[in-house]
């Protein structure tokens, strides 16, 4: 997808979906953020290869897309493997074309670790699944982005990369790690067709969340500091997602967009 051109629409025509024929990489696709984000890609006429560890969810959420007459296929990734990294990449490129959009998700931390209590087994992995990964899908779809004249990454940031939240030191860590790689790759990178930002959820009510929703404690102080009263749901980062992917934000790029619902400012 290459920059557009000074003076160029960025409001899609009526008869043309934002995304018609655009192949796009969710990563983590197989429920929760990455799945309602895949499936409003498809609904948006996106090419989405939806990738997760979870082959299973996976593949319901190329169902998903396909009953909403969106085009779609799981992809089976680790990734913290540099290999199945770059075979992501490779496969939708191979299927679809591109990629022309990344969308860096997937995810994994332990809760209630501050850092003495964080074993080198659960850094290792919260590093690698919420940071290493995304450095590799920006290393393998870069150079593709970059032939094809363009094309834009989304990272899933967090709150949790902004501000303190209690024993959740090595999420803190990585969120914190994929902020500065955002800004990274947009100034190394501009130039050369790629726009990269970030978006940062708050609490956002999902399978992955689900033992925070069962920490009391936890919920407490998180829900104390929300302005709106309440948590967020999938659809509200999706939304956000699609924004910073599309041509609307088409003069945006090494920023965060903090969805909430008024933590960062309680």
């Amino acid at each position: 997808m290459a920059a557009l051109e000074p003076g160029r629409a960025t409001v899609p025509s009526p008869s043309r979906r934002r995304f018609e024929d655009r192949s796009v990489i969710v990563t983590g696709a197989a429920s929760g953020i990455g799945r309602e984000t895949a499936v409003r890609f498809g609904r948006e006429g996106a090419l989405v290869t939806v990738a997760d560890i979870d082959e299973e969810g996976a593949r319901q959420t190329v169902e998903a897309i396909k009953a909403g007459g969106g085009v779609a296929r799981a992809r089976r990734t680790d990734v913290s493997d540099p290999e199945a990294v770059r075979a992501m990449v490779d496969g939708a490129a191979e299927a679809y074309g591109g990629p022309h959009v990344l969308h860096n998700n997937a995810y994994w931390a332990p809760l209630g670790r501050p850092v003495a209590d964080t074993t080198l087994p659960e850094w290792h992995r919260t590093i690698d699944t919420t940071l290493m990964s995304v450095f590799l899908g920006c290393k393998y779809a870069i150079p593709r982005m970059v032939a094809e004249g363009g094309g834009v990454i989304v990272n899933t940031a967090s709150t949790a990369g902004l501000v303190a939240s209690p024993s959740f030191a090595a999420y803190m860590a990585a969120k914190g790690g994929v902020l500065a790689l955002t800004r990274s790759i947009a100034f190394d990178y501009g130039k050369q067709g790629i726009r990269c930002n970030a978006v940062a959820p708050g609490l956002i009510r999902t399978p992955a969340t689900d033992p925070v929703f069962r920490d009391q404690d936890r919920l407490d102080f998180l829900t104390g500091k929300l302005l709106l009263g309440h948590a967020g749901e999938p659809k509200d980062i999706a939304e956000a997602v699609l924004y910073l992917a599309g041509d609307e934000s088409r003069f945006m790029t090494g920023q965060t967009l903090v969805v909430d619902g008024g933590r960062l400012i309680a």
